[in-house]
């Protein structure tokens, strides 16, 4: 395959992926993939790449020039979460939907959020105007799609909801699913074995940087935070920033609480389809078949609500001392911080299955 026809190919065809960005080098991967490879990963990062994958990297200012006229007919929806909380799964399902093309945590977007956290600093590779050329041109990529009338869902990575804004202004017809489990719920499955664990520590810092941003809360320390206090921090950055979105276009973001969903999922599915605007028809169908049984992130891996519960069961005996931890060091926080009065309504519930 020749560098030209991967050039080309991004204003023709969804099959030509800006996989990467090198913002030291100022270049973009570009790789050739195909829809079925959209439809099964679950991550769109290097685990979605395979030996025979074709593909080259490019100055970004090149990618610009091939992609100037590229205006898909609408920009994508998204889904953001707090990590965990069953946004595989909803992505999955909504797949399931007519008129809905997925794409689960592209790289480019999750580089781009991790910029964006570092544009006032001096050590910045970017400016604002230059990162916000980039999002366009990232943004504009991830919207294309394969049929007329179909709609691009990019269920973000869960670093990656400093984006609400930028996306918000970058498209005003585009809607947010925001994906969240209470924290006590959260907590414990965050806690409940080291894998799990060691995805929660690879942004902590991140979520510290909104949290400051957010708050203006300078105090806080990672040194100074046992490890469920700063997973209780992801969690609290992660709804500020849900309760931001809605503050500010109500009428475009939607919470998902994923306890609600397990209850209900036909009525969740259609409630969420019909806000983005998918066909929720089938959404009585797409509850009833295999993803409900299966593992969202490996679906050959049975899973479901029961072995859930199960989990958070044996986590909440095991981790008691720490969960107890990360949630008083979220209520002190929610007490002091006068901002997250109205994420503290989130921290647990009394009617959650438990026993």
């Amino acid at each position: 395959m020749s560098a030209e026809e991967l050039l080309s190919g991004l204003a023709k065809s969804p099959d030509y992926f800006l996989h990467d960005i090198d913002f030291v080098n100022r270049r973009g991967l570009i790789v050739k993939l195909d829809e079925a490879v959209y439809r099964r990963a679950s991550f769109l990062d290097q685990r979605a790449l395979k030996a025979d994958t074709r593909g080259a990297w490019f100055p970004l200012e090149t990618i610009y020039n091939h992609t100037q006229n590229l205006k898909p007919a609408t920009l994508a929806h998204f889904v953001f979460h707090v990590s965990h909380c069953g946004s595989t799964l909803v992505s999955r399902l909504l797949a399931e939907l007519p008129g809905c093309e997925p794409l689960r945590e592209p790289l480019a977007l999750l580089g781009l959020a991790l910029q964006r956290r570092e544009l006032d600093r001096p050590v910045s590779r970017l400016d604002g105007p230059t990162w916000d050329r980039l999002f366009g041109l990232v943004f504009a990529l991830l919207s294309r799609t394969y049929r007329p009338g179909e709609r691009v869902l990019v269920k973000a990575t869960s670093a990656c909801t400093n984006l609400l804004v930028p996306m918000n202004q970058q498209s005003p017809a585009s809607r947010s699913l925001l994906m969240y489990t209470d924290l006590e719920n959260w907590l414990t499955n965050m806690l409940r074995d080291e894998p799990v664990r060691e995805n929660a520590r690879h942004y902590t810092a991140s979520w510290l940087m909104d949290f400051h941003a957010l708050t203006g809360r300078k105090d806080l320390r990672l040194t100074a935070m046992k490890e469920a206090e700063q997973f209780a921090l992801n969690w609290l950055a992660g709804m500020l920033q849900f309760e931001h979105a809605r503050r500010e276009a109500p009428e475009r973001v939607r919470l998902c609480d994923f306890e609600v969903l397990l209850t209900d999922p036909v009525a969740e599915l259609q409630a969420i389809g019909q806000f983005l605007g998918y066909d929720a028809a089938r959404a009585p169908q797409a509850a009833a078949g295999p993803l409900m049984k299966s593992y969202a992130k490996n679906v050959d891996r049975p899973f479901d609500a029961e072995q859930r519960y199960r989990e958070l069961r044996e986590s909440r005996r095991q981790n008691a001392e720490e969960l107890r931890s990360g949630l008083q060091f979220a209520e002190k926080l929610c007490g002091e911080v006068a901002m997250l009065a109205s994420v503290g309504t989130y921290l647990s519930r009394s009617n959650t299955k438990k026993e």
